[in-house]
C-alpha cells in the first residue's frame, strides 16, 4: 500500500524551521555542535516553557508545525524514535541523587528521564488519545519508528500518523562517545570531508493518501541486522520490485558518510558494488551526526524531492547538482549494525 509525506521540520544545526541550508548551508569546524534552538515563545506560556526541558519544547513545536502546515488537527496516532531521551534531565536526576545523598529530589527530573516523554508531552499538547508509542534503539530507533507506522497503515488502524526522530547531546556525554571512538571523527580541508556530533529534532507527518499537501511517497522501508552482501542485493532488488522501477530509475543515493573510517567503509563498498553511477549524497557534513541522524537524513531527501534537484553542497564524489530528482534511496546503519533503506519518490509528474 502506499504511504505519503505530507509536511516535514526540523531543528538542527543548521537554520531551525527553515529549508535555507539547501541554498546557504552552515559549516562548522568544531567537532560537537549545538543545535540552533529557534524563538520558543510564541509556541509556549511561560508557566508552560517553565515545565518543559528544552528537547520537549523542540518536539512540541515541531509537531505544532507540522500539523499546521498539513492542514491536520488531530493526528491518529504518534510515534517517536530517540537514541537518548532527555539524557539532559537524566543526568541532572543522577547528578542530584549522588550530590544529595539520594535524598530531596526533583521529580520532575525523574519523569522527564524516560524516553517516552517526548511523545507523550505531544500527545497531551494536542489532547491526543490515540496510538501512542517511543522507539529507543540507538541508531536505528527512527527506522523503526518508522516501520511501525507502516504497519498501522497496513493493519487499516489510521489515516495518519505525527513521527518524529529527536535526540539531544550533552557535554558528558560527548565527552563518553569520544573516549570510545564511536564518533571520532576527521578534520579535512574541505568542508564534504568534515563532520561533528550534534543533535537533532525532526517531526513529519505521514497520510494514507495524496493531497495538495503531499511532498513524496514513501515506496518501502527495510531494516536489516548485520546483513551479507548477498542479503543486500536480495534487499535491493526486492525494494525496486515494489516500486516498480529499476536501479537505474534511482536518481540518487543518499548516504550516512562522516569521515569515520568504520562507519564509511560500508558505504563504499556499498557505492562500488550495487549503485554503480548513481550519483552520491552525503548530508552529515551539514547535520552531523547523532542516534536520530537518519531522520535528518529522510527529511534531507524529501527537500530534495520537493524542489526537484540535489545541490552540489550534498554532493559526495562530485561538485555538481543533480539536476533531476525524482526517486532516492536512503542508505544509513548504524555502526555497521542495523543497515535501512528508505525509498522515497516524487508525486509530481
Amino acid at each position: 500500500m502506499s504511504v505519503f509525506i505530507q509536511s516535514a521540520k526540523q531543528i538542527s544545526a543548521q537554520k531551525p524551521l527553515s529549508d535555507e541550508w539547501f541554498d546557504y548551508p552552515v559549516y562548522y569546524e568544531e567537532p560537537r555542535v549545538a543545535t540552533i534552538n529557534p524563538d520558543f515563545a510564541p509556541y509556549f506560556s511561560p508557566l508552560m516553557a517553565r515545565r518543559l526541558c528544552t528537547l520537549q519544547k523542540r518536539a512540541v513545536a515541531l509537531s505544532r508545525l507540522t500539523l499546521q502546515e498539513a492542514s491536520v488537527e488531530m493526528p491518529d496516532a504518534i510515534i517517536c524514535g530517540t537514541g537518548l531521551g532527555c539524557i539532559n534531565n537524566v543526568e541532572k536526576f543522577l547528578y542530584s541523587i549522588m550530590k544529595n545523598g539520594e535524598k530531596f529530589l526533583q521529580p520532575t527530573y525523574f519523569i522527564q528521564s524516560t524516553h517516552n516523554i517526548l511523545s507523550s508531552t505531544i500527545a497531551i499538547d494536542m489532547k491526543c488519545r490515540g496510538y501512542n508509542n517511543t522507539y529507543v534503539h540507538r541508531g536505528a530507533s527512527f527506522e523503526n519508528a518508522l516501520l511501525d507506522a507502516i504497519m498501522q497503515f497496513e493493519q487499516g488502524r489510521v489515516q495518519n500518523v505525527l513521527l518524529g526522530g529527536f535526540d539531544e547531546l550533552t557535554d558528558d556525554y560527548y565527552k563518553f562517545l569520544k573516549r570510545t571512538g564511536i564518533w571520532d571523527f576527521k578534520t579535512g580541508e574541505s568542508p564534504k570531508k568534515k563532520c561533528f556530533a550534534s543533535e537533532v529534532a525532526v517531526s513529519m507527518l505521514l497520510g494514507k493518501t495524496k493531497n495538495e499537501h503531499t511532498i513524496c511517497e514513501l515506496n518501502d522501508v527495510e531494516l536489516l541486522h548485520k546483513p551479507t552482501h548477498g542479503q543486500v542485493q536480495e534487499t535491493l532488488d526486492t525494494i525496486l520490485a515494489k516500486a516498480g522501477c529499476a536501479l537505474s530509475d534511482i536518481d540518487a543515493v543518499l548516504t550516512g558518510l562522516n569521515t569515520h573510517a568504520e562507519n564509511d567503509k560500508d558505504y563504499h563498498h556499498a557505492i562500488d558494488r550495487f549503485f554503480g553511477d548513481i550519483p552520491v549524497l552525503q548530508y552529515k557534513h551539514l547535520f552531523g551526526e547523532s542516534f536520530s541522524s537518519s531522520a535528518i537524513g529522510v527529511y534531507v531527501a524529501l527537500t530534495c524531492l520537493r524542489k526537484g534537484y540535489a545541490p552540489a553542497i550534498l554532493s559526495a564524489d562530485k561538485d555538481v547538482d543533480v539536476n533531476r530528482v525524482k526517486r532516492i534511496l536512503v542508505y544509513n546503519h548504524y555502526r555497521n549494525n542495523s543497515h535501512s533503506f528508505i525509498l522515497l519518490s516524487s508525486c509530481s509528474k
